[in-house]
């Protein structure tokens, strides 16, 4: 059920009481910029996670939480296609289970409210003792990713991939942006937020109505543009195969490649692309995983994931330097194989059962039903829980020959480690 606040800011009730708690989601989204906003709506949001000017310190904003039958709350930031959104989530148990009632969805807003409006600031600034130590634990995350070179080589896949800045980007930005931020700069980076944001509130849980809607009107968010992003982003077909490889002295060696596949979010054959990545390494019953990586022993792990917001494709494996070239032509073997219908209905119907039960399974968790909601409102489509999996069922093997014929190659990653092994 969606409500309406104000102009540019919206309730969202997902009822529910299969949960023994309540679940309080605030959305802040815009539309994606340029790796400097990524970097300050990533600090941005680790700031306002672990102190405000009411719980100046994260052992106080614990206290807190702990005071509140040990409530949770916790920031996450998130890139889908073209918009970015900083997420506030809180969650506590339902007043039904407490012996003595204390009204703790009221306490729930009251203590976003705090964190979100209420940050702690002197004189337009974020307090610099706590910026300073954000920033750099922040930074310090960020130059890590550099050690773990199975995420090293995904993102310099998509660095090279992506045409447009913030798309190349990690969602969480440079380090070298971070180093160039000031706390006033992510000041006026939250209040521009504050101001223009589209926002959604999202409550989950066995909740009053009329209380959910008085207390998301305490926020007293301003009017702002009322209309939605364009969720999916589209980048061009190129014609030609781009390759890049980087050294280093590793045990193993990272091969991404970075394919176009046109199948928008919850478009025709979304569905359909589900079980084609299944299929083709998406799964432990996927070709990249039976036929790369057990049968011919070629690869350390080889899979497949699908992005449908920005409508990539990108396949990981960890192989030695040697076969690189033999990988490359078995995997697209297997698409070749996807394409010309050179698979198994029983492999088909197991990939289905598979994702089925991923989906329910996921059902038992309160913050898929916010995502599902979020994400219902951004595409303008619903899919009920039975529609998702009648939707999956309904899939056709001439569907799934057709999405992999529309895999393009665009771009190839090489993380050449030599001959080592």
């Amino acid at each position: 059920m969606q409500i309406s606040i104000t102009d540019g800011v919206d309730l969202i009730l997902i009822p529910t009481q299969q949960f023994k708690t309540n679940r309080i989601v605030v959305s802040f989204m815009t539309e994606l910029a340029d790796v400097r906003s990524l970097s300050v709506r990533t600090l941005l949001s680790n700031l306002l996670e672990t102190s405000s000017s009411d719980f100046p310190t994260q052992s106080k904003t614990a206290m807190e939480l702990s005071r509140m039958y040990g409530a949770g709350f916790g920031t996450t930031v998130n890139r889908h296609g073209n918009i970015h959104t900083i997420n506030f989530v809180f969650n506590c148990i339902d007043d039904k289970f407490l012996e003595n009632p204390v009204g703790l969805v009221d306490a729930g807003f009251e203590f976003l409210k705090s964190m979100i409006l209420n940050p702690l600031v002197k004189d337009g600034e974020f307090d610099h003792e706590t910026f300073s130590r954000q920033k750099q634990n922040l930074i310090a995350y960020v130059n890590s990713i550099k050690d773990n070179k199975q995420s090293y080589a995904s993102l310099k896949l998509q660095e090279n991939y992506f045409d447009e800045a913030a798309q190349k980007s990690p969602v969480f930005g440079s380090a070298e942006e971070l180093e160039n931020l000031t706390s006033k700069d992510v000041y006026d980076a939250y209040l521009e937020m504050i101001e223009n944001d589209r926002i959604q509130i999202l409550v989950s849980g066995d909740i009053d109505r009329d209380l959910a809607v008085e207390r998301s009107k305490d926020f007293n968010f301003s009017e702002r543009k009322p209309d939605y992003f364009t969720l999916n982003y589209e980048q061009p077909l190129k014609e030609t195969v781009s390759e890049n490889v980087e050294r280093q002295n590793l045990n193993q060696s990272k091969l991404d490649l970075g394919y176009r596949l046109n199948v928008p979010y919850r478009s025709k054959l979304h569905y359909a692309a589900l079980i084609f990545n299944g299929l083709f390494g998406g799964s432990p019953l996927s070709k990249l995983f039976v036929n790369v990586r057990e049968k011919e022993s070629l690869a350390y792990y080889a899979s497949s994931s699908f992005d449908p917001y920005r409508q990539f494709l990108m396949v990981q494996t960890g192989i030695q330097s040697s076969n690189k070239e033999h990988v490359i032509h078995l995997i697209e073997e297997q698409l070749k194989d996807l394409a010309n219908g050179a698979f198994e209905d029983d492999l088909v119907a197991n990939v289905k059962s598979s994702l089925i039960n991923n989906f329910e399974s996921r059902l038992d968790n309160q913050m898929t039903a916010v995502n599902r909601a979020q994400n219902d409102i951004l595409t303008g489509t619903y899919v009920s829980n039975e529609d998702w999996i009648q939707n999956i069922l309904n899939v056709s093997k001439a569907e799934v020959m057709e999405v992999a014929s529309k895999v393009k190659l665009q771009n190839i990653y090489f993380l050449d480690g030599g001959n080592k092994l």
